[in-house]
């Protein structure tokens, strides 16, 4: 399961998303919570993943996406999440596009559900031309 809502395109959003999310931990479930952040950037784009979890891997992860266009080239960027299961097997999901051109950044709140489980999360930050990908960077969170 993975639910989308884009909430913006400037930086300015990204550190209200990052407020809420942290304003969220900080309620009396802040114990059960763990929060996980990747980032990583490639030549033209620059990007993040940010998890907010309970204990339960199989439980509802909120995910906070972002990507940052850094070249006036023509291309477009991308950012996906990706998981990993119990049985250690990738999970890529949907990519998002930011075609709004250098110096944008748009940010998307959804969540992530796999009934095998989460158990570690990363991001994947792309520039592509048209759909052909064409540099990128992958990190996981620690």
């Amino acid at each position: 399961m993975f639910n989308a809502k884009s909430v913006g395109s400037t930086f300015g959003v990204l550190l209200a998303a990052g407020a809420l999310t942290v304003g969220a931990a900080s309620t009396a479930s802040a114990a059960a919570s763990v929060t996980k952040t990747a980032s990583c950037s490639t030549t033209g784009a620059s990007g993040s993943s940010v998890s907010v979890n309970g204990s339960d891997p199989r439980g509802e992860v909120a995910v906070t996406l972002s990507v940052k266009d850094t070249s006036a080239d023509g291309h477009h960027v991308r950012v996906r999440y990706l998981t990993k299961t119990d049985g250690g097997s990738t999970l890529t999901w949907p990519w998002r596009s930011n075609t709004e051109g250098s110096g944008v950044t748009k940010v998307w709140e959804t969540t992530a559900q796999s009934s095998n489980g989460i158990y570690e999360k990363g991001v994947q930050i792309a520039r592509f031309e048209g759909d052909t990908l064409l540099n990128s960077c992958t990190r996981w969170a620690a």
